[in-house]
Order: structure tokens, then sequence, then C-alpha cells
């Protein structure tokens, strides 16, 4: 849930991990106006010494490991300082301490900011909404065309089983399989998909 409202267009918003060493997926779902959006800036004053961030590598195909430490800049390796974590970016984020990672920023209100755009690619992508919202996807304007070859699926991590939950995008029913996916508010989650896709927001504060 949204907290600390600062004025219209912006807001505070806290994503607990739920407990020592699981992992968790994570997006910024506001924009930090006055610092870059960097893990440094973001998360480290939060973030426990050995705790985990593990952000995707699309060109590699791999993640790349981020490594709360006590010595230099606090990161190892040390670029982990400026890794990235704009809106609609997601991580995975392991804490051997349950704790709290604050976002605080701007809300991207489509009359404010216009119509918020996200250029998935084709292939494995780790993302989160750009605005800060729990609903289905296709509510936020995450309209996955079907594809029979590949399949075009998205992939939720279950912080519980610590394992993904794989949804299908299927041309029958409600268009996906087993179910509609529901986006929770600074949840991050990958999309598997055959070919680019632009996933547009256009959420206004009422």
């Amino acid at each position: 849930m949204a907290q600390n409202v600062y004025s219209l267009n912006t807001v505070g918003y806290v994503t607990q991990v739920p407990g020592a060493n699981q992992f968790i997926a994570i997006c910024n779902p506001v924009t930090n106006t006055s610092v870059a959006n960097t893990l440094d800036n973001l998360i480290k004053s939060n973030t426990p010494v050995n705790a985990q961030v593990l952000k995707w590598n699309y060109a590699a195909v791999h993640f790349d490991a981020f490594t709360r430490v006590v010595f230099g800049n606090g990161w190892s390796p040390t670029t982990g300082a400026a890794a990235t974590l704009n809106p609609g970016e997601g991580v995975f984020l392991k804490s051997p301490s349950a704790t709290n990672i604050t976002f605080v920023g701007d809300v991207l209100d489509a009359k404010y900011y216009g119509l918020q755009t996200n250029s998935l690619r084709s292939g494995f992508e780790l993302v989160g909404s750009k605005q800060p919202l729990t609903d289905s996807i296709t509510n936020i304007g995450l309209l996955i065309p079907f594809s029979s070859s590949p399949v075009n699926q998205l992939l939720k991590w279950n912080v519980g089983l610590q394992h993904y939950d794989s949804f299908t995008r299927v041309a029958f029913g409600s268009g996906w399989s087993p179910s509609v996916p529901t986006n929770n508010v600074g949840e991050g989650f990958f999309t598997k998909l055959a070919a680019p896709y632009t996933w547009v927001q256009q959420f206004t504060v009422q």
C-alpha cells in the first residue's frame, strides 16, 4: 500500500522483505527527481551488509550480482553503486534479515508526465510497473499479445515457495493460463516474449 503522501504526485512506498535469506522481486514504483535512480541512492541506506541484489543482464542472459559490504563504496563489485533501478526495471533482493526498502519520489502521473512506456524486448526481461498500481496486468496496460511459437509468458516470483509461478498467454478463455496475473505495487517480474512489445501505462492520480 502507498504511504506518506507528500503532494498530489509524490508518494513514499515501502517494500518489505518477508524473511531472512529469502529472495524477493522488487521494482521502483516512483521516480526520484533529486538524485539518479541507482542502487546506491535508492536502497543502500536500507540494505543490510551481506544483502545481495541480482540485476538481470539482458545482453549476457544472466544475473549480475551486487553485494552490500562494509568497505570501499559499500558494494562488491563497486559497479553496484551505479547500477540503475529506474521505474520499469526489476531486481531480486536477498537480505540476511527482514528489512524495509523505502522508495520516495514522484508518481509518473500521466496527467503531468504523459503516457508511460516501457519497451520490452524479446526473450526474458525483468521489469515492473512504472506506476504504483495493484491490479490485473491487463488493467495496468500490459496487454501482451498471443503468440503460439514461442509462447509468451509472465513469470512471477512466489516468495513463500521461492520459485516462479508461470502464466502463459493463450488464445482462449481469459487469454491467460492458469489465470490473468496480478501486479502488486513495487513488485518485479519476468516477461518472456517472442517479439518486442511496448507496455503503455496511463494512470492518473484522482
